[in-house]
């Protein structure tokens, strides 16, 4: 994401998409009674229809639409509204969409900028260094990909292990298998996370060849399952990388959602939310993306809107996660919750 203009005191950003992952982003950015110019291109009549000189004909214009739903497919997003203006052939009022994707630019034009999205804009600005994480032990491997989108098992690996003892040859075998599976991904990314119970991780550490070792990072995990990942967060190898990759730093914020749920510091539920927010006793306020659109379908999201403004006032900071990942942590507890200060 490119931000190519702000002039906050009128509202005004003007964006340019990079890639689809920014397309993610702006599905919760974008929204009802935002208003949103781009150039597109519409149906005209042209010429006297009375005279029986008219004509259709496909022409490129520039349009402002007052935004009335945003729709996100994987590379692209509709953002559909009615016209508020446009040259004089097009009337005003009649419904318009616009089909934005990677190379796009447009403006988008709100009453008032709430601090939580600008953040988010900025973040989107920030190169997103995609992660690969590889947990494995001798009996199997798994790697994920960790993008802005979320994290996607990408593959798994079988070992070949004796029953009663490790099989060395075989053991070897796996590990270079192993090493050929990164190798044959690693240029999509720009660091590996590998975590192993045990010793494991000393024997792929033999195996990897130094260019593909500068570039991995490995730890300790209990168990090859995808819940190692939460585990990865803790571990003060990846500390740095949580400031280059936004679903960590997510990830990362679910935790801590789920220890103060332990702590009994955490509110849950409308009510609760609202009262802690209200008596700024907020800390921390997690919105899902999938809350978000809850709220906007069933015509509740100005409430929502409403009180994370209040939540900013109290100066407690506003996090809106995109990941699947993380939203999958806070939907069950309500998709909107208040880390308390006390």
């Amino acid at each position: 994401m490119r931000i190519l203009k702000k002039d906050l005191q009128n509202g005004l950003v003007r964006l340019r998409v990079e890639n689809a992952d920014d397309l993610w982003i702006l599905r919760s950015v974008i929204q009802p009674g935002d208003k949103a110019r781009a150039s597109t291109e519409r149906k005209l009549k042209l010429g006297d229809a009375k005279e029986g000189k008219a004509s259709v004909v496909r022409k490129r214009i520039t349009l402002t639409i007052a935004v009335e739903k945003v729709e996100y497919q994987p590379g692209t997003l509709r953002v559909l509204g009615t016209i508020t203006d446009g040259p004089d052939t097009v009337p005003r009022g009649e419904h318009h969409s616009f089909g934005f994707e990677p190379g796009s630019e447009f403006s988008l034009r709100k009453q008032e900028w709430p601090r939580y999205l600008l953040t988010k804009l900025e973040e989107a600005t920030k190169e997103n260094a995609a992660i690969l994480v590889l947990l494995f032990d001798r009996e199997e491997a798994k790697l994920y990909s960790v993008t802005r989108c979320g994290v996607e098992e990408v593959l798994r690996l079988k070992g070949r292990v004796a029953k009663k003892e490790i099989d060395e040859k075989g053991k070897s075998n796996f590990y270079q298998e192993i090493v050929a599976a990164l190798r044959e991904r690693e240029q999509k990314y720009r660091h590996i996370v590998a975590g192993a119970p045990a010793f494991w991780k000393e024997y792929l550490e033999q195996e990897l060849p130094p260019q593909l070792k500068k570039k991995t990072v490995l730890t300790t995990i209990s168990a090859v399952e995808r819940t190692a990942i939460r585990e990865l967060l803790a571990r003060p190898e990846v500390a740095k990388l949580l400031a280059e990759n936004a679903t960590l730093r997510e990830l990362q914020l679910a935790e801590e959602t789920l220890e103060a749920l332990g702590k009994d510091k955490l509110a849950y539920g409308p009510k609760e939310v609202a009262e802690t927010i209200n008596a700024g006793n907020a800390a921390k306020v997690l919105v899902t993306d999938k809350e978000i659109e809850k709220r906007r379908d069933n015509d509740s999201f100005h409430a929502l809107e409403a009180l994370l403004k209040t939540a900013e006032t109290t100066k407690a900071e506003v996090h809106v996660l995109s990941s699947e990942e993380a939203m999958g942590k806070l939907d069950p507890l309500g998709g909107v919750v208040a880390i308390k200060r006390w």
